[in-house]
């Protein structure tokens, strides 16, 4: 069996991902939604569709030390959080799932925030692709 990519605060105290090195070019995604197993469905299937993809699951609200040092260029997160007005160091995107009967989102991705009512699974990812070639693109 394959080692999967979907890390846990809660369970792992320290990251794989540090060990990757920090300038690799591949997507990392920290998921602090709640409840819990929304964020768990989330992971799995952004693992099952692109397993280079690095997650980690964390509690709501919890880019501290630990999530910092992860150095997540996507944040997922909902609506209970404040949204800071701009984007932590390396931040490419955040998505933050809304309450609002459906699972409508706010996306600030490359300078820009959009609203998506009830974005589906394929959305969200399609949203992550283009995070990763905006990492591609400055990368370069």
């Amino acid at each position: 069996m394959g080692h999967a990519k979907v890390d846990d605060l809660c369970v792992f105290p320290l990251m794989r991902s540090l060990s990757a090195g920090r300038n690799t070019c591949f997507v990392r995604i920290l998921i602090t939604v709640t409840p819990r197993i929304y964020g768990e469905v989330l992971a799995l299937y952004i693992h099952r569709r692109r397993p280079d993809f690095d997650v980690l699951l964390a509690p709501p609200g919890s880019l501290d030390g630990r999530s910092r040092r992860f150095w997540p260029h996507v944040l997922v997160q909902d609506a209970a959080r404040v949204a800071l007005p701009v984007l932590p160091d390396g931040v490419l995107c955040r998505i933050r799932l809304l309450e609002t009967g459906l699972m409508d989102a706010t996306i600030q991705l490359d300078g820009t925030v959009s609203e998506v009512k009830d974005i589906r699974l394929d959305g969200l990812f399609g949203v992550l692709e283009n995070a990763e070639g905006l990492l591609k693109r400055d990368g370069e």
